[in-house]
């Protein structure tokens, strides 16, 4: 198999970052749950960023929209693709992508 030397967090990382790549539409109930995670962190980010510091009103949105990105991890582990170890390894690429997306930069993973 040609994955056997690419450690597991990483694949769960890269197919959790493919997934948010897709049309929500298109992902049943984690494309829901990502749709409701991403709409929280745009309205968090906006009314925050329009008084303040955009880097302030980026970490404020992830730290107010929690529920809604545990939902997504929740629906993402409860599909067949991941399981809930998979899914919690790859939250940290997850929020960071979600980050540098409030932020308009391009997500280093």
């Amino acid at each position: 198999m040609m994955f056997r030397s690419i450690p597991k967090s990483l694949l769960a990382a890269g197919l959790l970052v493919a997934l948010a790549a897709a049309p929500p539409a298109r992902a049943g109930e984690a494309g829901t749950r990502y749709a409701s995670w991403h709409g929280c962190l745009d309205r968090h980010f906006g009314l925050r960023a329009a008084i303040g510091s955009r880097l302030l009103a980026a970490d404020a949105a992830i730290g107010a929209c929690r529920a809604p990105e545990r939902a997504y991890l929740a629906a993402l582990a409860a599909s067949p693709l991941l399981d809930a170890d998979d899914a919690e390894q790859a939250r940290a690429a997850l929020v960071a992508r979600a980050r540098a997306r409030l932020l308009g930069q391009r997500a280093a993973l």
